[in-house]
Order: C-alpha cells, then structure tokens, then sequence
C-alpha cells in the first residue's frame, strides 16, 4: 500500500511541473509561461484613465478635451464652442508632473495663432482647470503666479462617440 502512494504522489509531481499541455483541437503543445490573458471587450494595453473625452458646459459655452497619455506624456485636441463670442480650436500637447497636466494649446482664435499654457489637476474623473495671472510675449501666454483650481472650472469624462463630430478639424 505505501508503494502504491509513493508511485501515486511521484505521478502528481511530476504531472505538476510539466510546463506543457496539449492542445486538445490541434494536438500541439503550449507552454504555459507563454499564454497571455485577453479579457473580452478591454484594451490589453496599459493606460491611465486621463486618456479620453472631457467636456465643460457654462451656460451655451462649451470646451471639450481630447487626450491620448503615453507614459506622462499627453497629446489631444482642444475646442472652446462659446455663444455670441469667437471660440478657438486647437491642439494640446504636454506632460504630467505630481498630479497636474501642464499642457500647451497651440490654436486659432478670431483668424489669428496663438499658443497659451492650459493647467488640469486629476480629480475623480474629472480634470479640474487652473486659473490664475499670467502673461504674453508675441502670440504665447503663460502662467507667472497663482494658479488655483476650482470645480466651477471642472471637464468631466464623457464618452468620446457622443462628441466626436466635434473634434473632426
């Protein structure tokens, strides 16, 4: 009898540790070491939440964000759809630092370029905007002191499919 467990517990090693099994509709084998999860319907690729669609409605104002992260890196489209006043379109590009997206918007606004640093600190899922003094040389603004961010200035994640006829420029 104590033979019989002895070959019965040396089976079960060794059917544990062979790192192979058999395909059982080709008859291959596999390892497993090489087999990589795909859960149905998620992208297997990493990514941080910011990547997507924001939008902040005041009143018949609108701003919509698109970012797409790699790494701390940011890049996307940006749009201020404002009533009765020019709006501004544009291209956003820049990199994340302790929390807060320091972005540049590169865009056209009343047929002339201009570029302006656009602040966003990550808050649940929304990206609120910072506000505070800032300056101009040429055709470019930029922050000097003060910067506060508030949730009157909030963007909040929507779907992409909703607004994407929007950002077709």
């Amino acid at each position: 009898m104590k033979h019989i467990l002895v070959i019965l517990l040396f089976s079960k090693l060794i059917a544990c540790n062979n790192s192979s099994e058999t395909n059982r509709y080709s008859g291959k084998s596999r390892s497993f070491d090489s087999v990589k999860i795909v859960i149905p319907g998620k992208d297997t690729s990493i990514q941080d939440k910011e990547t997507g669609c924001y939008m902040k409605i005041v009143g018949q104002d609108t701003a919509i964000l698109r970012l797409e992260q790699n790494g701390k890196e940011y890049s996307g489209k940006m749009i201020y759809d404002n009533y009765e006043k020019d709006g501004s379109r544009g291209f956003v590009k820049g990199i994340e630092e302790a929390g807060v997206l320091k972005l540049w918007y590169d865009f056209d606004s009343e047929g002339r370029h201009s570029v302006s640093q656009v602040y966003f600190k990550k808050y649940n899922d929304k990206l609120l905007r910072g506000v505070g003094d800032m300056d101009t040389k040429t055709d470019t603004a930029f922050f000097i002191s003060g910067i506060n961010y508030s949730d009157r200035e909030a963007f909040v994640k929507v779907d992409c499919g909703l607004i994407s006829w929007k950002l077709k420029f």
